[in-house]
């Protein structure tokens, strides 16, 4: 079970900018630069875990319709039970690609490259679909649903998840976008020497709802902040994982 909680909190920092959003890919020649922080926190066996992470990204659409993206977390402080455990180290370079091939959906693939040790840090991979379409003139519909399994040199096999998200983005004033989510992931099992395997780790449910604000000061630069609170619902006593973010967005 730790295992997986380590492996769980090192994919998710990893992938701080993974499937940038839910939404329609950015206009040709458009872009999006973001910095931006995120703490998170949770408790195993009455031990109290916390770190930050900072992350940095870019995205671009380089022709009609394809969005290219990378991005890099940078692990700034780890602290167990009040003492310092890991940090000053960077996370996994996280390239991303997006095609809008109709208006309403996208395909995207994700690849997550270890770069502070490449021969045991964990490779991560995404793809899937995402769809969105505005309901109305208030609400904006945007969800996704997608496979991702990961390498990992100390971990005993391939995990394979199946995962989606689903959100809902309010257009309360031309500034002000508030909105509400939920994702989950679903793990299929792993692959080990001897084949597939259901048992390990097979069956778990991780659900995380989450609430956010997007704030424009002006057609350049805006303010994005969220909260979420996460755990595997299909276990007794599951560890809670909270997370809040903050990150500042340039458009160019």
């Amino acid at each position: 079970m730790f295992k997986r909680i380590i492996l769980a909190c090192a994919l998710a920092t990893v992938s701080s900018f993974a499937t940038w959003d839910l939404f329609p890919v950015l206009e040709n020649h458009k872009g999006q630069a973001g910095l931006g922080a995120t703490y998170h926190t949770y408790e195993y066996n009455d031990v109290d875990y916390r770190y930050l992470d900072l992350y940095a990204g870019a995205r671009y659409t380089v022709i009609q319709d394809l969005e290219l993206a990378l991005s890099i977390p940078y692990w700034l402080l780890t602290y167990v039970d009040g003492e310092r455990y890991f940090g000053n180290e960077f996370g996994n370079l996280n390239f991303l690609t997006r095609y809008q091939f109709i208006p309403v959906m996208n395909a995207f693939v994700d690849v997550s490259i270890p770069v502070r040790d490449i021969d045991d840090g964990a490779w991560g991979f995404n793809l899937g679909l995402q769809f969105s379409r505005r309901v109305n003139q208030l609400i904006n519909f945007g969800s996704q649903l997608g496979t991702s399994y990961a390498i990992w040199r100390d971990y005993d096999g391939v995990p394979i998840d199946v995962y989606g998200s689903a959100c809902l983005r309010f257009a309360v004033t031309p500034q002000f976008t508030p909105y509400y989510g939920t994702s989950f992931n679903f793990s299929l099992g792993e692959f080990t020497d001897g084949g597939y395997e259901y048992s390990h780790g097979g069956g778990d449910l991780y659900l995380a709802p989450y609430v956010g604000a997007i704030y424009d000061f002006n057609d350049f630069v805006s303010v994005d902040a969220w909260g979420k609170i996460s755990r595997y619902v299909n276990e007794d006593n599951a560890t809670l994982f909270i997370t809040t973010g903050l990150s500042v967005l340039f458009n160019f």
